[in-house]
């Protein structure tokens, strides 16, 4: 799971990203092809680091080379030092699958942390709706889960979409916490189920959303899960006459923005820079960070997030200036030695990039 996209305040305070080596001492199998990890910050004093809602990224070296990934904390911050990583194995997802199949209790692991904005208000008291698809239930996890302890009477409506139903996280724990939490509702669509079930069925739609929860366009909603379905949600919350600034969002996979003066470009006088990288020379125009510009003409910067959080498409800058904006992707030292992030950079200049 890495673009991090929302409008969202916070619950409490949290930290500066800091870097650390985590130690592993528990994990344990949530699901089919899912596994949570519990790991435990060494050099933590117990104070809370982390607000419900934010990522963790991971930095690994498999068979000599390094990968950066980012994943939602699922666990409550009200844990101090301890962090739970619910994480899902991709078949071609070679840090999901090291994770899965080598990290045990007692190894260690470095980490980036706390990453993100797509946290939790409960400032106002307002009803939620936690709304997710597959592993998009993580971060909305460490919401309820911070709320089952510091608000267990909040109206929150929890709305998950699984394919089958041994797919379903948290289920034991959500079912728990019904009985702690009265005005904790839960609902569940599988869209591949198996005979025997009697539950919703498909897709979310704006009649069985409704059906759920009557109040759904009044609700604040926090949502994570795939760019096509977290849009199917917004479009839903917003036909309800809902508040834009009442949804919140947040996925994790490959993403490209377009560029916000891409229409003005022609009259802004195109293009304005050039970029080099290795044996590949490409412009880049008004408006457009250096990921933009490469991914417009199939030049391959590996990218996680597109939102400065995840670090994957961190590249060195050799030589030329940009200007940079991003959430956490980088920590001082790395900006200090001339690394950028191509999705967080717009030139000022032109500029050669390198990927070492």
């Amino acid at each position: 799971m890495a673009d991090v996209t929302s409008n969202s305040a916070h619950i409490g305070a949290f930290d500066e990203p800091v870097s650390r080596t985590l130690e592993c001492i528990g994990v344990r199998n949530e699901a089919p092809g899912v596994m949570t990890f519990r790991l435990r910050d060494p050099q933590a004093d117990g104070t809370r680091r982390f607000a419900p809602g934010q990522a963790m990224r991971l930095t690994l070296f498999i068979d000599g080379v390094r990968h950066d990934r980012t994943f939602s904390i699922a666990s409550s911050p009200l844990e101090g030092d301890v962090f739970e990583l619910t994480i899902k194995a991709k078949a071609d997802g070679t840090v999901t699958r090291w994770l899965h199949q080598t990290l045990r209790e007692g190894m260690r692991i470095d980490a980036r942390y706390p990453l993100g904005r797509f946290t939790l208000d409960a400032s106002n008291g307002a009803p939620l709706a936690l709304v997710s698809a597959g592993s998009g239930a993580s971060p909305l996890m460490s919401m309820l889960r911070t709320l089952a302890q510091c608000d267990p009477h909040a109206d929150i409506a929890w709305l998950h979409a699984a394919r089958h139903a041994e797919d379903i996280l948290f289920a034991d724990e959500l079912a728990a916490l019904q009985t702690r939490m009265p005005n904790l509702k839960v609902s569940v669509w599988l869209s591949a189920p198996a005979p025997g079930w009697f539950g919703l069925r498909g897709r979310m739609t704006r009649g069985t959303l409704g059906a759920m929860t009557p109040d759904f366009g009044r609700r604040t909603v926090y949502c994570c899960g795939p760019a096509a379905f977290m849009q199917n949600i917004r479009q839903i919350h917003a036909a309800e006459g809902a508040r834009r600034a009442a949804f919140h969002i947040e996925h994790f996979g490959p993403v490209v923005e377009t560029p916000l003066a891409e229409t003005a470009t022609e009259d802004a006088g195109g293009v304005i820079h050039h970029a080099t990288l290795g044996n590949r020379r490409f412009d880049v125009r008004v408006g457009e960070t250096l990921l933009m510009a490469a991914t417009r003409q199939q030049v391959v910067i590996p990218c996680g997030c597109a939102s400065g959080l995840c670090g994957t498409c961190k590249v060195r800058r050799v030589s030329g200036d940009v200007t940079m904006h991003h959430a956490g992707g980088l920590s001082a030292s790395e900006e200090a030695q001339g690394w950028i992030l191509a999705c967080s950079s717009r030139p000022s200049t032109d500029i050669e990039i390198a990927f070492r």
